[in-house]
């Protein structure tokens, strides 16, 4: 199973399901069980609360078996869920929490793995931060350095689908679509030109086959703060809430820029420099480097957000944060103050 196959994930359906757990008897559970306690209350609560809708059907012989049946897309989360099903929603979140190592199952019972088990006591503790945070830290432990782009196991998708997003030129312009553009004059962006680009014109090297997986990857990235939704249906590469969770050990203080971007590459190894990141190339000038799209995007944000303030204070050791691929927004920085009890930001 790849995280990004089925539409009927919704990540707030598996918090539902955790805490379900919690709350049995036992500690466990068959998927009828789950699915008569959750289906009827809690999916559309959770619906509700993530603005979820269906992803339209796409090409039912690429998909194969398991998503030839998926459902339209929805106006509303309650018109998706009418047409989906709870229980498909269940079953396929059920899914996601065995492929995250979440829930485990032995003799068709459903229970916590251990790592699950440990932290979380009881169905109170599940929020909806801690639980985003427990999920980020879980999709980002299971990549792999290294994965081929086609490539779509576990969560290689998602994670394939994100390193070629982070090195694109531009970041300040959202994809607000999978496929290309049917007029010449739309503005719009396409994720499939961009792994046309990058990878061909033969969806078995893209790590987002099609259509159908576009909303899977805008829900899964923005709720673990590894992108932003910008309108309607744009995206942009802002990792900032993912960043300011993984970074919570690092001390407040002022850094070096690349110290504090090697930091930002071991917190969220889709960055520059991280083990999860081979797209970006740096252009480089002696000492001076160009972070990448997403970097630049991500620490420019949280310097609004008043968690980071970034100067020149040198000649030596530049980098330069680039939000445009002409260049006109350049900005030579050489330090990073890291402030992040100024707000109360990230996930976790």
């Amino acid at each position: 199973m790849a995280l990004l196959t089925s539409p009927d994930i919704v990540p707030e359906a598996m918090r539902f399901l955790v805490r379900g757990l919690l709350v049995l008897k036992g500690g466990q559970a068959d998927r009828e069980e789950l699915q008569d306690l959750v289906a009827p209350l809690g999916l559309t609560e959770a619906m509700a609360v993530l603005g979820v809708v269906a992803a339209e059907e796409d090409d039912a012989e690429a998909e194969g078996p398991a998503e030839a049946d998926t459902p339209a897309e929805a106006d509303t989360p309650a018109e998706a869920g009418a047409r989906s099903g709870g229980q498909l929603i269940v079953a396929r979140s059920l899914e996601a929490l065995r492929l995250l190592g979440v829930v485990q199952v032995e003799d068709k019972q459903f229970r916590l793995a251990e790592r699950a088990a440990v932290r979380y006591r009881s169905a109170a503790d599940v929020t909806p931060r801690d639980f985003r945070a427990f999920l980020l830290d879980s999709v980002l432990g299971m990549g792999v350095p290294g994965a081929a782009p086609g490539d779509a196991a576990g969560v290689n998708d998602l994670l394939g689908a994100l390193e070629l997003f982070y090195a694109t030129e531009d970041p300040l312009r959202p994809f607000d679509r999978f496929e290309k553009p049917k007029k010449s004059g739309d503005r719009g962006r396409s994720f499939q030109q961009l792994q046309t680009d990058a990878f061909g014109t033969d969806d078995k090297n893209w790590p987002l086959r099609n259509k159908t997986r576009w909303q899977p990857f805008r829900r899964w990235s923005s709720y673990l703060g590894l992108a932003r939704r910008v309108g309607g249906t744009g995206l942009v590469p802002d990792a900032g809430e993912a960043l300011v969770h993984r970074l919570a050990a690092c001390p407040e203080g002022t850094y070096d820029v690349r110290d504090f971007a090697a930091r930002c590459a071991a917190a969220v190894p889709l960055l520059d420099g991280g083990a999860l990141q081979t797209r970006h190339d740096p252009e480089r000038t002696g000492s001076t480097e160009v972070l990448s799209p997403a970097l630049s995007l991500t620490l420019t944000q949280l310097e609004a957000d008043g968690l980071v303030k970034m100067d020149k204070r040198s000649d030596t050791g530049v980098r330069i944060v680039r939000l445009r691929g002409n260049r006109t927004l350049d900005r030579s920085v050489t330090t990073v103050e890291w402030t992040p009890t100024a707000k109360d930001g990230g996930i976790g």
